[in-house]
Order: structure tokens, then sequence, then C-alpha cells
């Protein structure tokens, strides 16, 4: 009786570590949702309005500066925007991004300035959040001081930003597709070169840059906004000289890599066309 007792619950705990094994296994080449990081720092800028006016902060002048590091050894890219936040719970202006690349151990500084130059807008007092996003951590600190009547810092705080972590939903997957023959050489009668980029992810790619070398000579030309599934053809103007005799070339989607992707290492192919 004591074997058959033992002989079964050696069964149970197998079962219960096969089933743990089959939950936790991911399938070969099934891909992890990339994760990115998000900073939402806060800003100051301006001087405030006096008594008598709409005065949500102490009467000053105050200042943000907010400083990213790239702690890596490689190029780290990333891109940030400015979200104003106005009184009485009303939402105002929100700035497309802007990309930022920063080689390793750079740094730089966000300060007032380059908020008013971004956000074109008049006002002498601003308040809200410049995001920032990228696929590594950064360093993001923020100095902030303000100044009274005198002109001279009477306040001063620094802080530092950690990162939310946002695993996206989905995400864009731009690809160079071939004919039905597998070949890229869709050429024409006038010596132009026509490119389809598909967006095979589970997001909308927004505007991007497709870009063709040459033997001759390299060509760029701006790629739309492609949905999820979809695909847009781009035509490329082939340089003088290329065929000598065959016109060999290479198809690079997303170049300058301003499009987030789920997969980045599939955005090039080789293609050939005859003399």
């Amino acid at each position: 009786m004591r074997r058959t007792y033992l002989f079964v619950s050696i069964l149970f705990v197998a079962a219960m570590l096969l089933a743990t094994l089959t939950i936790n296994q991911r399938p070969v080449g099934a891909q992890v949702p990339p994760l990115s990081f998000q900073y939402a720092v806060k800003f100051v800028c301006g001087k405030s309005p006096g008594p008598g006016q709409q005065q949500v902060v102490a009467t000053g002048t105050y200042f943000t500066a907010i400083n990213v590091h790239n702690p890596f050894n490689d190029t780290v890219k990333f891109r940030k925007k400015i979200a104003v936040a106005l009184p009485n719970e009303k939402a105002g202006k929100v700035s497309p991004f802007f990309d930022v690349a920063l080689k390793g151990d750079e740094a730089l500084e966000i300060d007032c300035d380059d908020i008013y130059k971004h956000m074109h807008m008049n006002q002498t007092f601003l308040k809200g959040f410049v995001v920032i996003e990228s696929k590594t951590e950064l360093d993001v600190v923020a100095v902030y001081t303000a100044a009274g009547a005198s002109g001279q810092v009477e306040t001063m705080h620094v802080e530092r930003f950690p990162p939310r972590r946002m695993s996206p939903q989905g995400s864009p997957d731009l690809i160079p597709i071939p004919d039905a023959n597998g070949n890229f050489c869709k050429i024409d009668r006038a010596g132009k070169l026509t490119v389809t980029v598909k967006n095979q992810g589970t997001a909308d790619a927004g505007p991007s840059e497709t870009k063709v070398v040459f033997p001759s000579g390299s060509v760029s030309v701006p790629t739309p906004a492609i949905p999820a599934g979809g695909s847009v053809n781009v035509v490329v103007q082939i340089p003088t000289g290329c065929f000598q005799p065959d016109c060999g070339f290479r198809i690079t989607v997303d170049s300058t890599g301003v499009v987030t992707e789920s997969n980045e290492g599939n955005n090039t192919a080789s293609g050939s066309c005859l003399g």
C-alpha cells in the first residue's frame, strides 16, 4: 500500500512539473513585445503672473534644466515631446516628438529656451511635462531654480526621474517586399525602381524614410505612414552608371530609425537588375 501511495505521489509531482514547464515555455521564434522606457519630467518656466492676475504659483521667475545622460558606450536614440498644462483643469498644447541621439557617455540639456522654441508660444509663463521615450534606460535629472524680486536664486531643487517601463500592445514592423518571383528589381521604362514597403506589425507605422544604395550612389525617399498590415510603393531614381553591366543595390526601410519596430533586424534586402 505504501509503495502504491509513493508511486502515485511521484506521478502527481511529475505532472505538476510538466504543467509548469509547458506554461512557462515560449515557442521557438516567438517575439517578446519590446519594452520601452518613458520619463515624464515636470517643468516650470518663466515669470509667474503677479497679484491681481491668475496666480497659480508664488510670484517669481522660474527655471528648469533637464539633463539627459547616455550611460552606455554605444549611441542611444530617443525622442522627446512637450505637453503644456493650463490652469482651471484645462489641457494645453502638445508638441510632436523630436528625435535625439547621444553618443556613448554624452549628455545634453533641455531648458526653458528649448521648451519655448519647440512650443512656439508667446506666453511668459509655462508649466507642463517634457516626455522622453527610449528603448534603453537613461539618466534623467532636472534642476529647478527660482528667483525673487532681486533676480538672485532663492531656491534650488534637484530631482532624478526614474523610468516608467511600458510594454506596448503592438508595434509596427517594416520590411521591403519582393515581387511574386522573389526579386526586388521592379523597374519601369524610365529607369525608376519601385520599392514596396510593408508593415507586417500589429500597430500603425508613422512616416519614415527608405534608402537604396547603388554602386554609383545612394538615394533616399520619404515613405508615408503605413497602417498595420498595409503596404506602400515608393519610387527611386536609379543613378547614372549603375549598370556595369548589371545593377546591384541594397534597400533599407526606415533608414533613419524613426519608427520603433518589433523587429529592427529585417529592414534590409539586396536586389539586382540585369543589364
